[in-house]
């Protein structure tokens, strides 16, 4: 009797350290999806913004009562700043989550190995995710400015004249903010293992 009580908890335990095992796997799975569509989005993103380029006739007034002057302007991503940054921050994102797979699936193995190794990786994927933070912080900050002006500054608007610059750079905007998304995604997701491991245990 005590054998096959034995025999029972053995088999028991065997079928949940199987499912943990699938678990997982499968959250394995999820992050390397997550991290193929973060690289995708954030290169997307840099290839968009570091092409960003635009040259436009512009009617400048000097004096009143005279005629405009017709000048010939260009606006280029690597005129400002923030910019510059967006692009440097998307395709270092880019870079690392190419390089992460590559170290996951090296630590591949034992639990205990996994974590170790997770650990180091969840605290590059914060910094990831806040470098994209603050890239598309900056870069939204500056489009603002670009499209609605600042009166109190006297900035004035440049939208209006580089129409297809502006679209293009919020277009970049918006794919890098989908590719923070994703590294958040990661970030909850290693959460969730991180509670579900601490309650198997």
């Amino acid at each position: 009797m005590k054998t096959l009580e034995t025999s029972n908890g053995a088999s028991g335990s065997n079928e949940g350290k199987n499912r943990r095992d699938e678990e997982m796997v499968k959250c394995r799975r999820y992050e390397m999806i997550l991290r193929i569509m973060g690289l995708i989005f954030t290169l997307v993103a840099a290839i968009v913004a570091g092409s960003n380029k635009d040259t436009e006739s512009v009617a400048i007034s000097l004096v009143d009562g005279l005629p405009p002057l017709h000048l010939t302007l260009t606006a280029k991503w690597s005129y400002m700043s923030s910019t510059v940054y967006f692009v440097a921050v998307n395709a270092i994102a880019c870079a690392y989550a190419a390089i992460s797979m590559a170290f996951i699936a090296l630590i591949g193995g034992g639990r205990e190995r996994n974590w170790k190794g997770s650990i180091l990786v969840v605290a590059l994927d914060l910094t990831m995710l806040a470098l994209l933070f603050s890239a598309n912080g900056a870069s939204a900050s500056i489009g603002l400015i670009a499209l609605n002006g600042n009166s109190h500054t006297q900035w004035h608007k440049v939208c209006y004249a580089f129409k297809r610059y502006c679209i293009q750079g919020g277009a970049a905007l918006v794919i890098s903010m989908f590719g923070s998304f994703f590294f958040f995604c990661i970030v909850l997701l290693f959460t969730y293992n991180l509670h579900r491991t601490t309650l198997n245990y």
